[in-house]
């Protein structure tokens, strides 16, 4: 048989947009044999017909499917130390997590039951899922006990445009292709280095535009009528969408509603007097995550109450540090009076404009923390003492340290602001172990059509995974 058609990939929970854009293009220009599990929310019908020349299948191939109770004990089955457990799973799904506990575990039954079928049936050689989502955890697990290999694409923010593969539900756990590349690195992370501390590049970041633009409240009309009506016509499914999609459970009043709520909390922000500089006193600076997102519901579930995190911190801060707290940029709407109100409560914390320089902050700050944020990796670029909560690739930086048991943070805190700064060369060498699993790709702004450029990029990137997968699979027939 052909090498590239014996590499079957299945994908696992994309929508229409991706599979065109994306998965078809890269089979078409690599010759694989690409097949997808579509995204639980489509069903046979709502497929669209254009895109059913490879083959497609469904978690359920009529929405309407009831959801029968959940074996619990076959649930529990799954858990293995390298899966999360059902519990996280759920957690970490935006809409599943906010569902009665018993239909939460019905759909977990219902996705996990057919992804047994339905790897069974197709034989894969690697399963392609994602970070997001009951599914995307649940595509693991499954994976796990039938002995599939399992990876997600990772991008990095700093320097953007770059993918690794990861074999687990973290991006602490990307594939190495080329034991040698972190030394072949080494002169680029210097330069990418020095552009850093010269502010030539930066992390890549989503800024939402004003709530209150003219231009954008105008400009959302069609795609907002277009989700009405979308939401209209399936209005009578909403009982079967409601493990997928939240804008189902509601229509005008919800939307209005939605809107309402992240306008006036936008407005009440804006009115806040939140710090812009960095103070003349000494700090310690954390940098908020948006929220639901999979940097953190996801790669440090246990860590994804932020409330409890900055209790956590200001609880083990000396008085001689104030902490600072930055509200994310891609967030702002979301901060409420109440919420800011509980942040604000603890011992010494202050709150930082989600507008002002991160950067001026992180190269005046004492300390850093980080749950599993871009914020960590710029921190641990300057040499600045990081702790992090979650398991992230930037532990391989030398100022970096994670956390252990949490009664143990004061003296981990006290440790980091003692300690003296790495040399520039350790740095150097850390970055490019860091960089080393990553190959050009593209930035992951589905939004953004890829090029043929990048998609052939995507093209060498599986290659290396197919040659990958071709030696393991001869060292155990050996």
């Amino acid at each position: 048989m052909d090498q590239l058609k014996s590499f079957h990939i299945l994908t696992v929970g994309n929508v229409p947009q991706l599979v065109r854009d994306l998965w078809n293009r890269i089979a078409e220009r690599g010759g694989y044999w690409i097949s997808h599990i579509a995204h639980p929310s489509y069903d046979d019908r709502s497929w669209p017909a254009t895109l059913r020349t490879h083959e497609v299948y469904f978690f359920r191939d009529d929405i309407r499917t009831p959801i029968p109770p959940a074996d619990r004990e076959f649930l529990a089955s799954l858990e293995q130390d390298d899966v999360p457990t059902i519990h996280n799973m759920i957690m970490s799904d935006r809409v599943v997590s906010k569902l009665p506990y018993d239909e939460a575990l019905g759909y977990a039954d219902l996705l996990a039951k057919r992804l047994f079928v339905l790897y069974e049936a197709i034989k894969p050689t690697v399963v392609i899922g994602s970070f997001d989502a009951l599914h995307g955890s649940m595509a693991l697990a499954v994976a796990r006990r039938v002995g599939i290999p399992w990876y997600a694409p990772h991008f990095t923010a700093l320097p953007s445009g770059q993918a690794a593969l990861a074999s687990n539900l973290t991006p602490a756990s990307p594939v190495l292709f080329d034991p040698h590349r972190e030394e072949e690195l080494r002169a680029d992370a210097d330069r990418l280095l020095s552009a850093f501390e010269n502010r030539r590049i930066a992390a890549a970041a989503y800024i939402p535009p004003s709530l209150f633009s003219v231009s954008f409240i105008f400009g959302q009309i069609p795609a907002q009528l277009a989700a009405f009506f979308r939401v209209l016509r399936r209005r009578r499914l909403k009982r079967f969408l409601k493990y997928t999609d939240y804008r189902n459970s509601y229509l005008v009043t919800g939307l209005v509603g939605e809107a309402l709520r992240l306008r006036k909390n936008l407005w009440f922000l804006n009115r806040r007097q939140l710090l812009r500089q960095p103070p003349q006193q000494r700090f310690a600076f954390f940098g908020l995550h948006m929220q639901p997102e999979s940097s953190i519901d996801v790669f440090a579930h246990f860590f994804s109450n932020q409330e409890r995190v900055i209790e956590l911190i200001a609880r083990s801060l000396p008085p001689t540090h104030s902490l600072l707290i930055k509200l994310h940029k891609s967030d702002t709407p979301n901060y409420s009076t109440a919420l800011l109100a509980r942040y604000s409560r603890f011992p010494g914390v202050q709150l930082v404009s989600a507008h002002a320089d991160t950067f001026a902050f992180i190269k005046q700050a004492d300390l850093v923390f980080s749950i599993q944020g871009t914020i960590g990796l710029e921190a641990a670029l300057l040499g600045k003492p990081v702790i992090i909560f979650g398991d992230s690739p930037i532990k391989l930086f030398p100022s970096v340290s994670t956390i252990g048991k949490t009664i143990d943070l004061p003296a981990l805190v006290r440790q980091k602001l003692a300690e003296p700064p790495p040399s520039r060369s350790a740095i150097v060498s850390a970055f490019a172990a860091y960089l080393a699993p990553f190959y050009p790709a593209a930035h992951n702004d589905w939004t953004i059509k890829p090029t043929d450029a990048q998609i052939q990029d995507f093209v060498k990137l599986f290659e290396l995974l197919r040659i990958r997968d071709a030696a393991v699979a001869s060292d155990a027939g050996t």
